[in-house]
């Protein structure tokens, strides 16, 4: 569990704004101030204000399983982990990421001539050697 984290950072999706983030919305971030993060199974299972979290029952009960790091008021971000992945590509598709990223859709992408199926073609002419190489 961490705690005393002097600023949170958040990715929280708003209500508002249901679905993957993209577009406008990947700059926006959420903060919590004085905040704790608990963890249980290598799932982050609650996020709050320290004092919320150490006046927790469930806490309370457990407390000498958890182990607690003290993060003496500085700032925690989240972590990144993007594990789709196509090691196969004769191309990289970094110009498809980045118009996703900017909001456009899955059609408007291909009908820009990227996606999926501009990978196939390249991917099937290639030699195996190659595909090994990339």
């Amino acid at each position: 569990m961490l705690v005393n984290i002097g600023q949170l950072l958040t990715l929280r999706q708003s209500s508002e704004t249901p679905g993957p983030r993209r577009g406008k919305i990947l700059s926006e971030l959420g903060m919590l101030e004085d905040a704790a993060v608990l963890c249980l199974g290598g799932k982050i299972v609650s996020v709050g204000k320290t004092k919320d979290a150490l006046s927790d029952s469930w806490l309370k009960k457990h407390r000498k399983k958890v182990v607690e790091i003290d993060c003496a008021g500085q700032v925690v971000v989240p972590g990144f982990v993007d594990s789709h992945t196509h090691p196969a590509f004769i191309t990289p598709r970094l110009v498809d990421f980045e118009k996703r990223t900017a909001g456009a859709s899955y059609e408007e992408i291909s009908e820009a001539g990227g996606g999926i199926r501009s990978s196939v073609e390249p991917v099937r002419k290639a030699a195996k050697r190659a595909l090994a190489e990339k």
